[in-house]
């Protein structure tokens, strides 16, 4: 049997397929674009706390998945004593009630012959006074810090590192300050520890080679980077690279004395020394970028090269580098703070307020 259908004047002549397949062609694009726009607003929330010492668990937590990160600040300098990197750990999954105030500490950077500030959370405001606290979900060591001429601040142990029971944690270690070759004061010796993070153990701070007096050595590189190699004569050593091979600042020398600070987590260059009456400071140690531009772990500062009187070692790099050593009477430097990283899947499903938030604002 067949179907007879009337076309009305106006519309003969027109191919009815392809208007239906156009039909279907802008269906599907519509849905494409819907479809899109809701993913680029899906609810991933990221907090950065670099401060303070509450917080109040937003109305959309999601308890089933989350992560929070820490990383413990890093040691102070010293007379010819480097600072070692804070310690880096992550949970995931914490359990934590929606509209709950909550306590946290986020560790300062040492300042001379201090030790960094440990960082943790907590799921309340009680029994959160120190890591050991029987609130603290996740927390991380800060980097130590020495006043003994030939040696220098342990990183931040991944041992003592804080996991609440029954959670999964990640936890590296920060890297020691460097050695230094034995002398006394007023010669230099290590670079700062770089801080762990999520790609590994801070690497440690550089060592002077037995025998040179007066190049200081470069800051260890941030989590999962490198250890610089020992220097030798005057000339300051390049710190060590970031966990992607890049970043090391460079070297002090006769022409550019003062060590180059190092860039995304590499460690800051050691300064260029005579001995007599030339020399520079150490370069800062580099801020990390594995979560933004300005966020991640820090490398640790390079060593003051020696001038005949003293230098200033570098400081730490955010987050959680530990400070170069200063030389003879030079100032001390300090390390880098600790971080708090809360990121979450909002049980809201989609939301439009998609963002990073920094401190509890929304940038």
């Amino acid at each position: 049997m067949a179907l007879l259908v009337t076309v009305p004047e106006q519309y003969r002549g027109i191919n009815v397929v392809l208007v239906i397949k156009l039909m279907n062609l802008y269906l599907t694009f519509f849905i494409l674009i819907f479809t899109l726009t809701s993913t680029a607003f899906a609810g991933s929330e990221r907090i950065f706390i670099t401060s303070g010492t509450s917080w109040t668990v937003p109305s959309d937590w999601n308890s089933s998945n989350n992560t929070i990160e820490v990383i413990g600040g890093g040691g102070g300098g010293n007379h010819n004593t480097a600072g070692g990197g804070g310690a880096y750990t992550l949970a995931s999954n914490v359990p934590l009630t929606p509209g709950t105030v909550v306590a946290y500490a986020v560790g300062k950077g040492g300042t001379s012959a201090v030790n960094g500030g440990d960082t943790y959370f907590c799921n309340s405001t009680l029994n959160c006074a120190s890591i050991l606290g029987t609130a603290v979900q996740v927390g991380a060591k800060g980097g130590g810090s020495s006043t003994v001429d030939t040696a220098s601040g342990a990183g931040g142990s991944s041992g003592a590192a804080a996991c609440a029971a029954g959670l999964t944690c990640t936890k590296y270690s920060g890297g020691a300050g460097g050695t230094g070759n034995g002398n006394a004061t007023p010669y230099p010796d290590g670079g700062g520890g770089g801080a762990g993070g999520p790609n590994g153990n801070g690497a440690a701070g550089g060592t002077e080679a037995a025998g040179s007096t007066d190049g200081g050595a470069g800051g260890g590189g941030s989590g999962g980077g490198s250890t610089p190699a020992a220097g030798a004569a005057n000339n300051g050593d390049p710190g060590g690279n970031n966990s992607a091979g890049a970043g090391s600042g460079a070297g002090g020398v006769s022409a550019t004395p003062n060590g180059g600070s190092g860039t995304s987590g590499g460690g800051g260059g050691g300064g260029y020394g005579n001995g007599t009456n030339a020399g520079g400071t150490g370069g800062t140690g580099g801020s990390g970028t594995e979560w933004e531009s300005d966020f991640g772990s820090g490398g640790g500062g390079g060593c003051a090269g020696y001038n005949g009187t003293g230098l200033k070692g570098g400081a730490g790099g955010l987050y959680g580098g530990g400070a170069g050593g200063s030389t003879g009477t030079g100032a001390f430097n300090t390390g880098a703070q600790g971080v708090i990283v809360i990121t979450y899947t909002s049980t809201v499903g989609t939301v439009i307020r998609n963002g990073t938030i920094k401190n509890a604002t929304i940038q």
